[in-house]
């Protein structure tokens, strides 16, 4: 091969890895699989095989297809960083830091790939000493118009535009094991500009009498520290088992006068009986009693859930939640249940040449509350169900920036007495922008 067809095959193959891929189905793998296998010599087809086996998770291929390619050209910078991209994703680490040190080695790599190489190195190296550190960073807006439903006019129809900043960070520290135990040090804080009115409008939504003196726009704030052991269990019949088992502090802000401070634990069962399709359950206590105005004092907490993988574009799930506030004298204040299904997808479309995933949700459930979250002068518990709607996107701009999109459709009746049946639909558009470190 001269040197213009080694440069054609150097960037067809750097076009196809260090850019983010877009969406392949695996009929389309399957296509130029047998492509490759009819003209194992084509340059385009070689770099089209690499992308679309590493699009549909056939990571064992594009590494195969990589290092057949570097027997013959081993100084190919570009190939080296995609195959210690590829290295990296399987967590290969050794491979793909004695990879990336050759390709940056050779001087070959634009400055934007010597950035990527960099980048990634810099991950790799702390994989190999035992940890890795994630940072997104994000901002955004929420925009959500409440239809109201209420015959004695205490609660008020209104849009709001709620700007928000997110941060979410975590550590996760190998612990050297046969079953890859791992410990993840995690942390997430919020804080959202939003008009807040108790229980959508008014006090007490049976009460002909309102007074709401917390109404205005507030600063809301979220946060939550938590470490958390994720631990393998030996099986013989099954994929993988594993046990995670968690200890977090958490608080949030209702309003000016309502707030949560939170510490509790939880442990989570998950369950592989293939790579395919997963099992979990999980329970969890919270202790309440240094909150402002809510009335429990202590939250006890289930879900347990499923997923089943159709194909690598394709995944279905679903979930059921169980959660119970009680006082210290054990009255039960608060109660709510849910059953939710899920989907979770890549679009078929190409828009910019990004990688575009979607998750679809649907929930139903019923609540019993006299928490001072919803209103704290209701003395009187409150009935009602709901069900909720949600779709989700996500365009992955490269493996550092996403942008994300949202749409929540909300419906709750209160069980109200004699003529009084209040209710709300609410609608919430979101946009963010995400940026990982």
């Amino acid at each position: 091969m001269n040197k213009t067809k080694r440069a054609i095959a150097a960037t067809a193959i750097a076009l196809s890895c260090v850019s983010f891929p877009v969406a392949a189905s695996a009929s389309e793998y399957d296509e130029i699989f047998q492509q490759r296998y009819d003209a194992p010599e084509d340059i385009g087809v070689l770099g089209q095989f690499v992308s679309k086996a590493v699009e549909v998770g056939q990571y064992d291929q594009a590494i195969s297809t990589l290092e057949q390619h570097l027997v013959k050209y081993p100084r190919d910078a570009r190939a080296r960083l995609n195959l210690a991209t590829v290295y990296a994703n399987t967590g290969s680490w050794e491979l793909a830091g004695r990879n990336l040190e050759i390709a940056l080695s050779v001087g070959d790599l634009t400055p934007l790939e010597t950035k990527q190489a960099e980048e990634l190195a810099a991950k790799v190296k702390g994989a190999q000493a035992g940890f890795e550190w994630v940072l997104d960073m994000t901002v955004g807006v929420r925009s959500t118009w409440l239809d109201v439903e209420d015959r004695n006019r205490a609660w008020r129809d209104r849009q709001d535009w709620n700007p928000f900043a997110a941060v979410n960070t975590a550590l996760k520290i190998d612990l050297d094991t046969p079953l890859n135990d791992v410990l993840v040090m995690s942390a997430a804080g919020l804080v959202e500009r939003r008009y807040e009115d108790i229980n959508q409008g008014g006090d007490d939504p049976t009460s002909l009498f309102v007074f709401d003196p917390v109404s205005g726009i507030h600063a809301h704030h979220r946060g939550r520290i938590a470490a958390t052991l994720d631990k393998g269990i030996p099986v013989v019949d099954l994929d993988a088992m594993r046990v995670q088992i968690a200890a977090f502090g958490q608080f949030r802000t209702y309003n000016p006068s309502v707030v949560e401070v939170a510490l509790g634990t939880s442990v989570r069962l998950i369950v592989q009986p293939s790579v395919d399709t997963s099992f979990y359950g999980e329970a969890s206590y919270a202790n309440l009693e240094q909150s402002s105005n809510l009335t429990g004092d202590h939250r006890f907490g289930a879900e347990v859930g499923a997923s089943k993988r159709l194909s690598h574009e394709h995944t279905v799930g679903m979930a059921a939640r169980y959660q119970r506030e009680i006082t210290d004298g054990g009255t039960s204040v608060n109660r709510q249940r849910e059953v939710e299904l899920n989907y979770a997808g890549v679009m078929p479309f190409e828009i910019l040449n990004l990688l575009w995933t979607h998750q679809v949700a649907g929930a139903y459930g019923d609540f019993r509350t006299k928490d001072g979250a919803f209103n704290p002068a209701v003395v009187s518990a409150g009935t009602g169900n709901y069900w909720r709607a949600s779709w989700d996107h996500a365009f992955h701009l490269d493996g550092y920036n996403r942008i994300d999109l949202g749409y929540v459709v909300r419906e709750s009746d209160y069980d109200g007495a004699g003529f009084f049946d209040p209710g709300s639909m609410s609608h919430t558009l979101s946009m963010s922008f995400t940026k990982s470190f």
